[in-house]
């Protein structure tokens, strides 16, 4: 049987051991184990302290070298090897939690978003040490994210948060992740827009479909928030009907094909002919674009991307004609006004210049449509996404059929999130009318 004490537990610190080095001037001394398991001695002096009048204030019974020595103690949990440690502060976990975002190969606009919530929680409790960390404080910070930027901000930053603390919990003596007790109220008030993409009716996407192409309602530019207070406005000008500012901006196809397939707008404009078979009626999804900070608009295939699931959709007529059209136009207008030098890619939907489309200048373009036909500023371009998922379901299609439609991993995320609940279903009302009068 092993004889003697157990060891005293890593980061615990022993008794403090005091020599008066001077009257009122102490030298502490105490044994602490590390993250090695080494026992290491810390020892510390009677900090400086000064009274009103700039005079020396002496430590009288070693009080202050106390203190000090303990809390350096707190910080001797970090092994020889310099390997994680709970006494690391949040600011440094959230480095050291980036850059295995980055092995995991996250999408560049992931990491920026993160990075904005990396910069509020380091600002409210950054310099805190991991295991000063509390469920309450967390708590407060979300909320407080909650009330000033929205019910979103707060969930993408609670999500940051509990998985930056899950892998500390993984890489450090860290044993409870203080985000896992969390409460957060479900009654916020949304900022700015209702808090999301709302869902599209039947007859809505007809009437937009039909206005991208047939509306001789005006289709102003939306003015910018210091030409909107400028005291002399700028000259008036006729400004374009819908449908040739849908034409000019080249947004007709692209709002066909949302409605024709659901996909975000990204993996739209990343779209190469080779990904239409116009022959099979089937389109792949490869790719998406996305702006990278520093970099620019980029086409981007990552593997097993969530908002980006490769795989083959059937397309609808509708579209197949749209295409097939549209591939004729693209062909007609690249002999009469070819371009520089050979494109990157052969885009289904390239700019003027035959590059990428910036997928948050098309957004802009489409609340311009949104705006002048006076459509809830809530149907945005995910809207479609739900519009195509409720119409598959009216159809009687399963969830699964409509997962592998939109690219979902999960069909119960699915029926969860896109398919529109609350509706009014006749034939339901059919069914029990059969069943009670026995026809």
């Amino acid at each position: 049987m092993p004889r003697g004490r157990p060891p005293r537990p890593i980061g615990v610190p022993g008794a403090v051991m005091l020599t008066e080095l001077a009257p009122g001037h102490f030298e502490a001394r105490v044994l602490v184990r590390d993250g090695s398991g080494r026992r290491r001695e810390v020892t510390r002096r009677s900090p400086l302290k000064l009274d009103s009048r700039g005079r020396k204030v002496p430590d009288r019974n070693g009080s202050r070298a106390t203190e000090a020595v303990l809390a350096a103690a707190r910080e001797v949990r970090v092994a020889v090897q310099g390997e994680l440690t709970d006494s690391i502060t949040v600011r440094r976990l959230w480095e050291h939690y980036r850059n295995h975002l980055v092995a995991l190969e996250r999408a560049a606009n992931t990491l920026d978003r993160y990075d904005d919530v990396a910069a509020m929680f380091t600002t409210a409790f950054g310099d805190l040490r991991l295991y000063e960390v509390e469920t309450i404080t967390a708590e407060k910070f979300l909320i407080e994210v909650g009330k000033t930027q929205g019910p979103g901000s707060m969930d993408t930053a609670r999500s940051v948060l509990s998985g930056m603390f899950k892998y500390a919990v993984r890489k450090t003596p860290l044993t409870v992740n203080p985000l896992r007790e969390v409460e957060l109220p479900e009654n916020l008030e949304p900022k700015g827009r209702t808090g999301g993409a709302r869902d599209i009716t039947v007859d809505e996407l007809r009437f937009i479909l039909t206005a991208v192409r047939s509306s001789v309602l005006p289709c102003p530019r939306k003015l910018m928030k210091k030409e909107r207070e400028r005291a002399n406005p700028i000259k008036s000008y006729t400004p374009p009907t819908v449908t040739e500012f849908c034409e000019s901006a080249d947004l007709t196809d692209w709002v066909t094909l949302l409605a024709g397939t659901g996909l975000r707008r990204s993996q739209i404009l990343a779209l190469l002919w080779s990904d239409i078979d116009l022959a099979g009626k089937t389109l792949r999804t490869t790719g998406k674009v996305l702006r990278i900070t520093g970099i620019g608009l980029v086409r981007q295939e990552i593997e097993n991307d969530p908002k980006n699931r490769k795989g083959r959709i059937a397309l609808p007529d509708f579209a197949i004609m749209m295409l097939t059209n549209r591939k004729a136009t693209l062909e007609a207008r690249k002999k009469n006004h070819p371009p520089a030098e050979p494109p990157a890619y052969d885009l289904v939907f390239p700019s003027e210049n035959w590059t990428l489309r910036d997928p948050n200048n098309v957004q802009h373009q489409w609340q311009r449509v949104r705006e002048s036909l006076g459509i809830p500023d809530d149907i945005t371009a995910h809207s479609f996404r739900g519009a195509v998922a409720t119409i598959l379901d009216d159809a009687g299609l399963s969830a699964r059929v409509t997962a592998d439609v939109l690219g979902h991993a999960d069909p119960s995320m699915t029926q969860r999130r896109y398919m529109a609940r609350g509706r009014v279903h006749p034939a339901a009302a059919d069914a029990l009318h059969r069943a009670v009068s026995a026809e």
